[in-house]
């Protein structure tokens, strides 16, 4: 017998109970329609949250695959699928689902069924959507806005609407951070403002090519009603003619980049926009060209909104970086040791790399990713002293790196704890001033995500230095 009967309101079944599964039941469930939600693993996590939604009367089952045998019972009087989005569309059940004329849909389309009144910006891209986004939100909420940052930057969309519908509270403006993931199932989303960061060869074990990722990202931002783009990204650059007419940055001075560019920054160091000085960059404390374009995609998006330059200036006095973004955990007069654990491919390594001028080290290693590994490799060799390589790809990156024929250091461990005195004794050796913690691989092959894996190393270095206090001076 199904578990939905006829029913009023609407019949919802979720697929995942990660955060944007839970936040979605809970939201679709106090709203009156009848939720189940399955999950294919269990553990103490799932467990603590099927307690909590089964105490608002949703169904959860867990150790329960995402096969179609075992989802049809519940399809009699179904309306809609909501699918994690971790679960690809070319996934086997989810085709026989669509053969079946099942809708289905994404978190983030519940969240803008409930929310798309409310004024969104929606970024995506390969690298640096996290800091737009978490910049974004610091500079409207300094300047008295209510602007959360919500979506893949860890907070569920659905959280924010559950919190409308019970509390009422007011929001000025939702700062959402959209992967592909999220993006390419869902048709209905409109921002306001969408902006698009980098776009580099990543995730196409689940896009299959180029072309395909390149589509998904830009349905957001042909669905954006204001558009921004990085002119100082060469993909998206030389692909401008297929994107839709909207505002470009850069962080170059040169005079005929900026003729293709509506903000940009001058040679003293001043945010320009269309020639007119907003305000100086010496109040902005993040390392790196990238984290300046990241800046410029953000400041546009603030003026866009009203805000002034000095309200711009003004907010950035009081930021910080997010933690896993170059992140410095260690630093005294001769030496520095930056987390870089958010670089989860080569290009995200190479900007990382790129961003640091002093001699380094570079320690790298995880569950390699398709991408350009030659200019990561060269680049590595003309800039880094040595490198230390370790987890599941350790071996396959050396044997990579010395196909190019370029003399530099490797040393290899199965483990990241395995590495920490050595390298710390190396850069003491080598009177090297930093070493650089940039993965340039995802971190499934030893930890659950790229900030476990970014703690640990943290961990690992304050509990060296602690052992050995002497060990960097």
């Amino acid at each position: 017998m199904s578990f939905f009967k006829k029913h009023n309101k609407k019949n919802y079944l979720i697929i995942g109970l990660g955060r944007s599964g839970f936040w979605a039941a809970k939201l679709l469930q106090n709203l009156g329609n009848k939720v189940l939600v399955i999950d294919e693993s269990n553990n103490r996590e799932l467990s603590n949250s099927q307690k909590l939604l089964e105490k608002d009367g949703v169904k959860v089952i867990l150790d329960k695959p995402f096969l179609y045998d075992e989802i049809s019972p519940y399809l009699p009087n179904l309306n809609y699928v909501i699918l994690s989005p971790t679960i690809s569309l070319a996934n086997d059940t989810v085709k026989k689902l669509r053969k079946q004329k099942i809708i289905l849909l994404g978190e983030i389309d519940i969240g803008w069924q409930y929310l798309k009144n409310i004024n969104w910006v929606g970024i995506t891209g390969t690298n640096g959507k996290t800091t737009v986004t978490d910049l974004l939100s610091h500079i409207l909420s300094e300047n008295h806005l209510i602007a959360p940052a919500a979506g893949n930057i860890g907070i569920p969309i659905c959280k924010y609407a559950y919190d409308l519908y019970k509390d009422k509270k007011n929001i000025d403006w939702l700062i959402t951070e959209l992967s592909s993931y999220q993006i390419e199932i869902t048709d209905e989303l409109k921002p306001k403002i969408g902006i698009w960061t980098t776009f580099t060869s990543d995730h196409l074990e689940r896009h299959k090519n180029l072309e395909n990722y390149f589509n998904i990202k830009n349905k957001l931002l042909k669905n954006s009603q204001i558009r921004i783009y990085n002119y100082d990204d060469k993909n998206l650059r030389n692909s401008s003619q297929k994107l839709s007419k909207g505002i470009w940055v850069t962080s170059s001075s040169d005079s005929l980049t900026r003729k293709n560019c509506d903000y940009w920054i001058d040679k003293e160091g001043y945010v320009n926009e269309k020639g007119k000085k907003l305000f100086d960059t010496k109040f902005f404390n993040l390392k790196g060209e990238h984290n300046l374009q990241n800046l410029l995609l953000a400041s546009a998006a603030a003026r866009k909104i009203g805000l002034t330059g000095d309200n711009i200036s003004n907010a950035l006095l009081n930021y910080r970086n997010l933690p896993h973004r170059l992140e410095t955990i260690f630093k005294n007069r001769k030496f520095e040791i930056i987390n870089d654990s958010k670089a989860t491919n080569f290009d995200s390594s190479i900007v990382g790399i790129n961003s640091i001028k002093t001699s380094k080290i570079i320690i790298s290693g995880g569950r390699k990713k398709e991408g350009d590994y030659k200019t990561w490799a060269k680049t590595i060799f003309q800039k880094c002293n040595s490198i230390f390589l370790f987890g599941e790809s350790a071996y396959e990156l050396e044997s990579l790196l010395n196909k190019e024929d370029f003399k530099i250091r490797i040393y290899c461990f199965k483990n990241l704890s395995d590495l920490i005195d050595k390298v710390l004794i190396h850069a003491k050796r080598e009177k090297v001033n930093t070493i650089l913690f940039s993965p340039a691989c995802s971190s499934f092959d030893q930890f659950k995500n790229y900030e476990e894996r970014g703690n640990y190393f943290k961990f690992l270095v304050n509990e060296a230095i602690t052992k050995n206090e002497t060990l960097l001076d």
